[in-house]
């Protein structure tokens, strides 16, 4: 378990979604003791893919669905923590690792009843890149439930010190390994 006093800790998007819908109380209390510490950080990379997640479940719900939707996007922008911009050096950084990594790790994923398409995978991917920047940069430890590509990114970093001085390691916590 996680001491949830250590954070405060950057939360992936899919960590985020993730702590949302969990119905085990020892998530939960895990999160709850985190929260009673420190605020949710996130890139604004995260709000990106939430935003644009809740939009296209709008657009391909059913009409009487639509503000079920809405008001949850609005509950999550109500609700967001510490956004961490990606600004000049998040971007320098980004760019280094997407060169480290043209492709992504894994597979596309299936998500909402719909396959990603190979351009959907790698726009993801980008947004992985992105999100692992953003935490070495602001120096916090990433919370993700990507293993596969977060790892990939972890070892990219290792292995090429010299384009990431001063910024290494990266530090990634699994979600099942919180509580």
């Amino acid at each position: 378990m996680i001491d949830p006093s250590s954070g405060p800790f950057l939360f992936d998007t899919s960590a985020e979604s993730w702590l949302a819908r969990s119905k085990d109380s020892h998530v939960r209390s895990w999160f709850g003791a985190y929260l009673a510490t420190h605020r949710v950080h996130v890139s604004a990379v995260t709000i990106v893919e939430r935003i644009r997640g809740y939009a296209l479940l709008s657009l391909r719900a059913p009409e009487n669905r639509k503000d079920q939707i809405e008001r949850a996007r609005i509950a999550y922008l109500s609700e967001i923590g510490r956004v961490w911009s990606l600004d000049g050096g998040v971007s320098v950084v980004a760019g280094e690792i997407m060169a480290l990594l043209p492709l992504p790790p894994s597979p596309p994923r299936k998500a909402h009843q719909f396959i990603e398409s190979r351009q959907e995978r790698l726009v993801r991917w980008r947004f992985d890149c992105m999100i692992a920047a953003t935490a070495l940069v602001s120096r916090m430890t990433l919370v993700h439930n990507n293993a596969q590509d977060f790892e990939s990114i972890r070892k990219a970093i290792e292995t090429s010190p010299e384009r990431f001085p001063t910024l290494g390691p990266l530090g990634l916590i699994r979600c099942n390994s919180l509580a």
